[in-house]
């Protein structure tokens, strides 16, 4: 399947710019964006021909060509959750456009504004951000508000049949595919050890609601001009309803160096999980049980991924060296998962 060319993409856009804002309308500053299982592009709309400063930026996702639109590759389920989200305050990029009519780009697309701020890389944090205990502290304090604000939803109100819940064995037994063409046969045996853990402690009866997924710092945009400001929560392919304690512990696996090999972990002035913990249960107003579980299948969960995307990468598939790094880990990833699971 041959890519989406730019220059094919700017006509397309241009097209519904026209339709969309009027014939005085005009595309510019088209460019391919970091994104996950579908395309993502960052363009500005000029609304006049002088240029006058108005204009608006958004964010095109759309789908790969040929796949089946399910999951995390179906655009247009983000459309009803982002609108959702907005309207109870919490912060993410309001929805612009979306719709399935093949005529603008042949496949269904959601546009969303294009928040301005950076992402918080806890390997390698963009340099304009300070690396001193108090300023990380402040990243991750708000980090943990924003979660439990998403987590006080009422997604039987607000997302009426959007998704069905997906029960914790659910989620478990999800991986096993995957696990089982991790790059190497020592990368199975621990992740088998861990999942069989994983089974045998699952807690009985979690919180059940709206979950982000992929809840970490390359996913929170902050604005260094407010204050290091989080000002929005991005990338909800993967989201869906099921343990929501899965984000937490999703959250709390990459600040914690015991976690990653020595030669590529988190910078150091990360805070610890237990104050963290607490703050999500002060506003979520209620106590959270069995966290060393939900950390011990986020450290099962990123391993398995890192193991698989290691495998395409070194059969060619999907050409990317980062995984390789982050493959130092994968034996510290199932080994401290196997250590919080044989505690409890």
């Amino acid at each position: 399947m041959a890519p989406l060319r730019l220059e094919t993409l700017q006509e397309q856009l241009e097209r519904f710019a026209e339709d969309r804002y009027g014939p005085e309308a005009s595309v510019r500053d088209l460019e391919v964006m970091p994104g996950h299982a579908g395309l993502s592009f960052g363009f500005t709309v000029d609304l006049s021909p002088e240029g006058a400063g108005s204009e608006e930026s958004l964010v095109l996702r759309l789908p790969p060509k040929g796949v089946r639109q399910s999951g995390n590759t179906d655009v247009l389920r983000q459309a009803p959750l982002l609108q959702a989200l907005k309207s109870n305050g919490v912060p993410v990029p309001a929805v612009r456009w979306f719709g399935d009519d093949p005529q603008w780009f042949e496949v269904p697309y959601l546009m969303v504004e294009r928040v301005q701020g950076r992402t918080f890389h806890v390997w390698e944090p963009d340099a304009s951000f300070d690396r001193g205990p108090t300023a990380v502290a402040h990243v991750y304090e708000q980090a943990v508000r924003a979660l439990a604000q998403v987590h006080r939803i009422d997604w039987k109100r607000e997302l009426a049949n959007w998704e069905s819940p997906r029960s914790i064995e659910e989620e478990i037994t999800h991986w096993d595919r995957i696990l089982a063409r991790a790059a190497e046969p020592a990368w199975v045996s621990q992740g088998e050890e861990v999942r069989a853990l994983l089974l045998e402690h699952q807690p009985s009866a979690p919180p059940v609601g709206l979950f982000h997924g992929d809840y970490q710092g390359t996913n929170l945009l902050f604005r260094k001009e407010d204050g290091e400001k989080l000002v929005a929560l991005l990338d909800w392919e993967i989201s869906g309803i099921g343990a929501q304690l899965l984000d937490l512990g999703w959250l709390l696996v990459f600040i914690d160096p015991m976690s990653w090999s020595p030669e590529y972990g988190p910078i150091v002035s990360v805070p610890q999980a237990e104050p963290l913990v607490s703050l999500y249960e002060e506003d979520v107003g209620k106590k959270v049980e069995h966290i060393a579980w939900y950390r011990a299948m986020a450290g099962y969960r990123f391993g398995v991924i890192t193991g698989f995307n290691v495998m395409l990468h070194r059969k060619g598939k999907h050409h990317d060296p980062a995984w390789e790094l982050l493959g130092l880990s994968v034996p510290a990833l199932f080994g401290r998962a196997k250590e919080m699971l044989l505690s409890l």
